[in-house]
């Protein structure tokens, strides 16, 4: 052939590349490996079958050989990565212990400060403690307070504590019960402090209330005193009654709730009273 007119097959040569017209001629077509296979097992005598399936067993020992080292780093990446998993979660079990145990130790921490501080809040109540039903507006603002503070004197014990060797699960559940044992402290706290402000309010309001009532009185009498008290002296009288028109104006008018004021107001009346009644003309 002048030219390879199929393009799927080779060009076929002689051993020497000539074709030789009297000579025998030999062909060196090149031999894949199920070829070698397939004539090493006719030699041996075993079947078209039993070839094949050497064969076919060559070729995947074959890849597995040809990618042996991608393969052996495939595996030894897959070991490393459940190596460091598993180094990982149990470094993440640690710490997560260690956490809980902090956690538990801070709780700890907490509630003895916060016992401290309701044994202040009792004491700071000693002496509204010491007001009576009848110096209040309101009476059962003081039974509140009493019951407020026997509470927080009562003192309850936590069956709870934070170990070390204890699992996670049990740090975890005294955390909890210390905790809620904190909040029941606040509660006793706040429930003190809010007793104690309501009896100082019932007693302020009582003794704003006494306070206008005696200064109404007061100007009663300096109202009788200017008009029956004889006297020369003018000043006196002047003074009296700019005393009144004042006391009178406050205890309408006024709305302040310090008792203090209206308890001077009554003093600065009763030392015009007293000075009129001193220039007071002999019958």
């Amino acid at each position: 052939m002048a030219e390879n007119e199929f393009r799927e097959w080779p060009e076929v040569r002689t051993p020497n590349g000539t074709h030789g017209a009297s000579g025998s001629r030999t062909y060196d077509f090149p031999l894949t490996d199920e070829d070698r296979l397939a004539g090493e097992g006719i030699s041996r005598g075993l079947s078209i079958g039993s070839i094949e399936r050497t064969v076919e067993e060559a070729a995947q020992r074959g890849f597995v050989y040809r990618h042996r080292r991608e393969l052996v780093g495939i595996v030894a990446v897959v070991t490393v990565v459940t190596v460091a998993t598993s180094v990982a979660w149990g470094f993440r079990q640690h710490v997560d212990s260690q956490e809980v145990l902090s956690s538990c130790q801070q709780s700890v921490s907490i509630y003895q400060a916060n016992t401290e501080r309701l044994k202040k809040t009792v004491d700071g109540a000693a002496d509204d403690l010491q007001i009576a039903e009848s110096q209040v507006q309101d009476p059962k603002t003081v039974t509140a307070l009493h019951a407020a503070v026997d509470a927080g004197n009562d003192k309850t014990k936590i069956d709870a504590s934070c170990d070390a060797s204890a699992s996670v699960e049990d740090n975890q559940s005294s955390d909890e019960k210390i905790t809620e044992a904190t909040r029941r402290l606040g509660d006793k706290v706040e429930a003190i402090l809010s007793a104690k402000a309501a009896v100082e309010r019932s007693k302020n309001a009582r003794d704003v209330s006494v306070a206008k009532a005696d200064l109404v009185n007061k100007v009663n009498e300096g109202q009788s005193v200017l008009g029956t008290v004889k006297s020369n002296d003018l000043n006196a009288r002047q003074n009296l009654s700019a005393a009144l028109n004042d006391s009178q104006q406050m205890a309408i008018m006024s709305s302040s709730a310090d008792p203090n004021e209206y308890l001077k107001q009554t003093s600065k009346l009763q030392n015009a009273i007293d000075k009129l009644n001193a220039t007071a003309i002999a019958q």
